[in-house]
């Protein structure tokens, strides 16, 4: 197993034939993988804004930084025991063999790479010029779960449940793995001189490709003072897990607005979210869950009232989808991306 223990996972033995572990020392034969990896969010795993915002929202736990730096050597500190249940606070201790570099580096190549002093991949290397394991469990969903699933002590459901939701689901009845959506296969020179299909290393997720809106207007035209019945579905058709996943503090809202013969908003927008909401608290008990299981569909109704001063003639439904988060470390609030990442204009011809 890559993670016998859970994470961080310890990795005092430098392969030979490597310099480092740093993912500086793969790039210059894997270059391909380092300069995808380089654009992921495993790389900016520990680095991110959102991250520090997510630490903040969990009360500063050390736990968070088992995952956020999978490496003993990325630790600036180790932990010695948990105090008082829920894992918010800690007795530690300064690490004798802490790597500034490496915890750079966030969900770094030796984290899922290097094990017992040898590079683990997917397939035999006889030529190259490191020791080389293949390990089963590189491709399968198990390496995923080792942080993409959390359960805090007493929560009435874990806190990430990314592997639980996809193994309940018909994906992984199907034997569809994480990685066949998240790391599809991708053309690409594996090393310096050898050109092959690899994993996609910028670990793709995309929510425009989990979610279907399908929407239901009349036929007849929109008449202003008067209310515009829009009927939708919503449809969790891409995710082999629930939409959204991970964290409880990020979720997923919906806006449906009418565009007058202007260009104009016409009334007041509609907005319902998806997502699941816990209590501020350890051990973070679920107080409302609208997420789209795999497979899941929510019907969603909007009454928009047409203002009598609307621009009249050729309109729009406007359609959009956003991703939502914690405002900042001090006032972990909703926050909205300023882009959508999904939006539809369905033409709307108002009286």
């Amino acid at each position: 197993a890559l993670f016998p223990d859970g994470v961080p996972v310890d990795t005092p033995a430098l392969p030979e034939g490597l310099a480092n572990l740093s993912a500086q020392g793969c790039n210059a034969c894997h270059f391909t993988a380092h300069d995808r990896w380089r654009e992921s969010a495993h790389a900016g795993a520990w680095s991110a804004e959102p991250f520090a915002t997510a630490v903040a929202a969990a009360g500063e736990a050390p736990l968070c930084l088992s995952c956020h730096l999978p490496l003993v050597a990325q630790q600036r500190e180790l932990v010695l025991s948990y105090s008082g249940g829920p894992l918010t606070t800690a007795e530690l201790l300064p690490n004798e063999s802490w790597d500034a570099t490496l915890q750079q580096e966030g969900v770094t190549c030796a984290a899922c790479h290097v094990r017992d002093g040898v590079v683990i991949g997917t397939r035999a290397s006889p030529d190259s010029p490191h020791p080389v394991a293949v390990s089963e469990e590189l491709a399968s969903p198990a390496l995923c779960a080792a942080c993409h699933q959390l359960t805090w002590p007493g929560a009435d459901q874990p806190f990430y449940d990314t592997w639980g939701e996809w193994s309940r689901s018909p994906w992984a009845a199907a034997g569809v793995r994480c990685q066949d959506c998240h790391m599809p296969p991708t053309s690409g020179l594996v090393t310096a001189g050898r050109y092959a299909a690899m994993s996609e290393h910028r670990v793709v997720a995309d929510p425009a490709r989990a979610v279907s809106v399908l929407v239901d207007l009349p036929p007849t035209p929109a008449v202003r003072g008067q209310v515009l019945e829009v009927q939708l579905a919503v449809q969790n058709t891409g995710a082999g897990h629930s939409f959204p996943t991970g964290s409880p503090f990020r979720y997923i809202l919906l806006e449906i607005a009418a565009i007058d013969g202007e260009g104009a908003v016409a009334g007041e927008p509609v907005s319902y979210r998806f997502g699941r909401s816990v209590t501020p608290e350890p051990p973070y008990t679920t107080t409302e869950d609208t997420r789209l299981p795999a497979g899941g569909q929510r019907e969603v109704s909007a009454a928009i009232e047409l203002p009598v001063r609307s621009a009249a003639g050729r309109g729009s439904l406007r359609v959009r989808m956003f991703r939502g988060g914690p405002d900042s470390p001090d006032a972990p609030g909703p926050a909205l991306d300023d882009v959508p990442f999904l939006e539809q204009r369905i033409p709307l011809l108002i009286d």
